[in-house]
């Protein structure tokens, strides 16, 4: 009877796909993981629109100078590669 219920092996796979989903939805719901990976999400979220709102900080003058520094270095090794 099984069978003739699900004729297709895609659609006995597609509904334990759903059902594996739904389940894993009301466990994350039910214990609060959800809650949790949110409120990480937004602490993060929020250090970097800090981070990037304080453009004059230490870190971002470093991360500049980091930024300029690695092409410059590039360039002189070809300058010196190309030269011997």
């Amino acid at each position: 009877m099984f069978r003739t219920v699900f004729k297709s092996a895609r659609a006995v796979i597609a509904l334990s796909l759903v059902g594996g989903v739904g389940l894993a939805a009301v466990v994350g719901w039910a214990t609060g993981f959800f809650a949790s990976a949110a409120g990480t999400v937004a602490g993060l979220w929020s250090s970097l629109v800090g981070w990037i709102n304080s453009p004059l900080s230490w870190e971002h003058l470093l991360a500049g100078a980091g930024v300029l520094l690695v092409p410059v270095v590039i360039l002189v090794l070809i300058f010196v590669i190309a030269d011997d």
